[in-house]
């Protein structure tokens, strides 16, 4: 009896090459996201995480290689742009929320608006997904009205009323006050065990230790070490990488 296939990866890339004028941004990256898979990328400020990451749902565009989202190839064309939006949720650093929208209505309005959803039907999703991220109480508040802890659930539920294959996370995490970041980490905790595909930009090195399923890290836009986190933290087999979780645990002993 064969065993059976190893399914596609849900994200693919495959010497991926990015400049920004004559600076080169991104390296031969080459990574593969299974389905029900979580990566961590992790490195130093300006090492290509985030410019990765937008290049995963097309923020960003890139000169050489391969990317594939589902069943899209990055092409460059408007038709492959729109599917790979469609199959990937964003949460960034920042929110993004409409400051003169309820949260109902920034959890609602792209449904409707982009994929012709009736009200009814957008709001009756959107109560599950508020209950969710345990922000029911505020469903008709403004996000002027938020903490920035929950203004990033908000962004996370929003994310998720377009029921997306794959969610990437910016440093969702990095806006926020120390009390605010073990919130929207349960959050995403709580996404990961539910078996969701994950890609996640973080410093949060407790987060990655939990949840990846591999750490990615990264400096000057090349993949220096990738590996479970068990063996990354435990046993990273670069100098470089072992320069980065000694610094770790030093701020952990502080």
């Amino acid at each position: 009896m064969s065993a059976p296939a190893t399914p596609p990866p849900m994200v693919e890339m495959v010497d991926l090459n990015k400049w920004f004028g004559s600076h080169h941004v991104l390296r031969d990256i080459t990574l593969g996201l299974a389905p029900g898979e979580k990566m961590v990328l992790c490195g130093p400020s300006g090492s290509g995480k985030s410019t990765l990451i937008r290049c995963v749902n097309g923020l960003e565009t890139f000169q050489e290689g391969k990317l594939r989202v589902g069943k899209t190839v990055m092409d460059g064309s408007g038709e492959a742009l729109a599917a790979v939006r469609r199959a990937t949720g964003m949460v960034f650093q920042h929110f993004n929320l409409f400051p003169h929208l309820t949260v109902m209505d920034n959890l609602t309005l792209g449904p409707i608006y982009t994929r012709g959803e009736p009200e009814d039907s957008a709001i009756a999703r959107a109560k599950p997904l508020l209950e969710r991220v345990l922000l029911t109480s505020e469903t008709w508040k403004y996000p002027g009205q938020l903490s920035g802890g929950q203004r990033q659930r908000v962004a996370i539920a929003r994310a998720l009323m377009l029921e997306p294959e794959v969610m990437l996370f910016d440093e969702p995490t990095s806006a926020l006050d120390p009390e605010m970041i073990h919130e929207v980490l349960d959050v995403m905790e709580d996404l990961a065990a539910d078996g969701q595909s994950m890609i996640v930009v973080t410093h949060e090195m407790g987060f990655a230790s939990r949840v990846a399923d591999l750490v990615v890290f990264m400096d000057a836009g090349e993949i220096v070490e990738a590996a479970p986190p068990d063996a990354f933290f435990a046993a990273p087999s670069t100098d470089r990488a072992k320069t980065f979780v000694g610094h770790i645990a030093r701020e952990g002993d502080q």
